[in-house]
C-alpha cells in the first residue's frame, strides 16, 4: 500500500507539471494533438535569432541554454486554416498573461525552415516553405520561456509546435543571462553591446576549452582580447569580462559569451 501511495504521488506531481504548462494556451479551433513529450531537468536551447549555417551544421545565431523542465506539444490544423490567423491566435494566447516577447520572426527572416525542422527541433513534420514559417519566443515574470514555431507543410496542413521551458531556479536566477553569442562572432557581439542603452553595462562570462598546448584559461584570454579589439575603446568600456575557461556550467556552452546586465 505504501508503495502504491508513493507511485500515486509521483503521478499527481507529474500530471500537475504537465497540466500547468498546457492549460495557459488554448489550441486553435479544430487543432489535433499529434504528440507531446515531457522531460525534467534537461538542457534546452531557447532561440533568440534566425538560424544559420555554422560549420558543418546549423544553429541560431543567438541562444540561451537553460537547464529545467521541458514540455513540448505538436498540433496539426487542417489545410483550410489561414496561416496568419493561426499565428495571431497563438501570439495572443502567449501574451495574455503579460509575457514579454524576446524574439519574433516570420518568413525568410527566420532562416531555413528545413534547418529549424530537422536540425533545431529535430522533427521533420515541421518542414515547409521558408516563406510560410513563424517563430515566436516569449518570457514570463518567473523566467519561464515559451517557444512557438508553425509552418504549412507541402500537403497543406498547418503544423504548430509549442515548447515550454521552466528553468531550475538555482541555475538561472543567479546569472539572469540576457544573451549568449558565439565568442568568435565579433560582429554580432559588437551589435549587442552597441544596442545597449546609454547608461547600461554588462558582465560577459566567456567560456573556452583547451586547444593544443594552450590551456582553457589561455584560450579564454585570447578570445577576450579578440573581442575587446573588435569592440574598440568606447564599446568595451561597457563590458566587464570574466574568463570562466572550462569551469562554466553546461548551460553556458563552450567558446561562448554569456551576457548579464550589471546591477548598480
Amino acid at each position: 500500500m505504501a508503495k502504491f501511495r508513493g507511485i500515486l504521488c509521483l503521478l499527481v506531481l507529474w500530471c500537475s507539471f504537465v497540466s500547468a504548462d498546457v492549460s495557459k494556451v488554448d489550441p486553435y479551433r479544430d487543432a489535433q494533438l499529434v504528440k507531446s513529450q515531457s522531460d525534467v531537468g534537461v538542457l534546452v536551447e531557447v532561440p533568440l535569432s534566425k538560424i544559420r549555417r555554422a560549420g558543418s551544421g546549423w544553429e541560431p545565431e543567438e541562444v540561451i541554454r537553460l537547464e529545467g523542465d521541458h514540455f513540448t506539444s505538436l498540433y496539426k490544423i487542417n489545410r483550410n486554416a489561414l496561416l496568419e490567423e493561426v499565428y495571431s491566435h497563438y501570439r495572443a494566447e502567449l501574451q495574455k498573461s503579460g509575457q514579454e516577447i524576446v524574439f519574433e520572426c516570420e518568413s525568410r527572416s527566420c532562416g531555413s525552415s528545413n534547418a529549424w525542422a530537422n536540425n533545431f527541433f529535430k522533427d521533420y513534420l515541421l518542414y515547409g516553405a521558408d516563406q510560410s514559417q513563424f517563430l515566436l519566443v516569449v518570457k514570463d515574470s518567473t523566467g519561464a520561456y515559451q517557444i512557438l514555431y508553425l509552418n504549412r507543410r507541402g500537403a497543406g496542413d498547418v503544423m504548430v509546435r509549442l515548447d515550454q521551458v521552466k528553468p531550475v531556479k538555482l541555475q538561472n536566477t543567479e546569472f539572469g543571462i540576457v544573451a549568449q553569442i558565439d565568442a568568435q562572432d565579433i560582429p554580432r557581439i559588437r551589435r549587442f553591446v552597441r544596442d545597449l542603452s546609454g547608461d547600461q553595462s554588462v558582465i560577459a562570462f566567456v567560456t573556452s576549452s583547451r586547444e593544443g598546448n594552450r590551456s582553457a584559461i589561455g584560450s579564454g584570454d585570447q578570445l577576450i582580447a579578440a573581442i575587446e579589439a573588435g569592440l574598440g575603446d568606447q564599446l568595451k568600456a561597457k563590458v566587464r569580462f570574466i574568463n570562466l575557461a572550462d569551469l562554466g556550467r553546461e548551460s553556458l556552452g563552450v567558446n561562448r559569451v554569456s551576457f548579464v546586465y550589471e546591477r548598480p
